[in-house]
């Protein structure tokens, strides 16, 4: 029984992973099709963690204003994905 209980408990471990991976995969390649247009890496790896997802919001709003194209989509995405991405997140600051 507890045999069968850790092997449930690492299969959903894995799969949980495998999950993240997606959605940083997801994320580096919003920011890499979308953000990098117009900025450097480093302009946007300088303000993770320091932002708050109301201020990503914010940000991203003023960006498309500014006329930065996102699909309806993407704008949710891509403010959940800096607003929860941590300092230095390798995905967004490392080439």
């Amino acid at each position: 029984m507890k045999t069968g209980c850790l092997m449930i408990f690492l299969l959903l471990l894995c799969l949980a992973g495998g999950v993240a991976d997606a959605e940083t995969k997801q994320c580096a390649g919003l920011i890499n099709r979308r953000c990098q247009e117009c900025h450097y890496k480093t302009r946007i790896c300088q303000a993770l963690g320091k932002k708050t997802k109301a201020e990503w919001k914010s940000t991203v709003k003023n960006m498309i204003r500014q006329g930065a194209k996102l699909y309806e989509a993407e704008i949710g995405a891509i403010i959940d994905c800096l607003g929860s991405a941590p300092v230095g997140a390798d995905f967004v600051c490392k080439n």
